[in-house]
């Protein structure tokens, strides 16, 4: 029998969903030369966060000692490490016009230091430490799934790099979101 609330979940869920992919494909529309490498850059945040959530959800049966979800939590924790990597990728690839001159940082470091000194490179930095857990998640995951002795102790290893993986991709994400509103406004 299901609940009688889940179709307003998938709803809702839905509207989450579309309104996430939405804010990226605004940047289409803005003014500026790397408007493409903005949507590609926006839209890989968007959708390595959610997969990021979506991993997290699998690792809860995990956690709880369900051997049966680990390869979906392995499928989707590969996954989540592909979406980063393409998203680091593409925010270097953007991060070139940014330093470019006359570009924002520029900008930035005229009217909103604090946007470039503080944000913008904490966000760099903290977005770039998002991979190494999730690598490091993915390999112990792989090689220590079948250690009964230890799978405890590893399974709240993964627990805690995930846990770091998540809130380096959502301090980047909401970092993201505020220098693009800066230097809208």
């Amino acid at each position: 029998m299901s609940s009688p609330y889940r179709d307003l979940a998938f709803a809702q869920g839905l509207i989450a969903l579309v309104s996430l992919l939405l804010i990226p494909l605004s940047s289409a529309l803005a003014p500026g030369v790397h408007r493409l490498e903005g949507v590609l850059h926006g839209l890989g945040a968007t959708l390595t966060l959610l997969l990021a959530t979506y991993t997290w959800h699998a690792y809860y049966g995990y956690a709880k000692g369900n051997d049966a979800v680990r390869p979906t939590l392995e499928r989707r924790l590969w996954m989540t490490n592909v979406l980063i990597l393409a998203t680091l990728i593409a925010g270097n690839w953007l991060y070139i016009g940014y330093q470019a001159p006359e570009g924002a940082a520029e900008w930035f470091k005229l009217h909103a230091p604090a946007g470039h000194w503080v944000i913008m490179e904490y966000k760099e930095f903290v977005s770039l430490l998002a991979f190494p857990p999730g690598i490091a998640a993915s390999v112990l995951l792989r090689r220590f799934a079948a250690c009964a002795s230890t799978s405890w102790h590893i399974r709240s290893v993964i627990g805690l790099l995930l846990t770091m993986m998540w809130f380096c991709l959502f301090v980047g994400f909401s970092f993201g979101l505020v220098l693009a509103k800066w230097k809208l406004a």
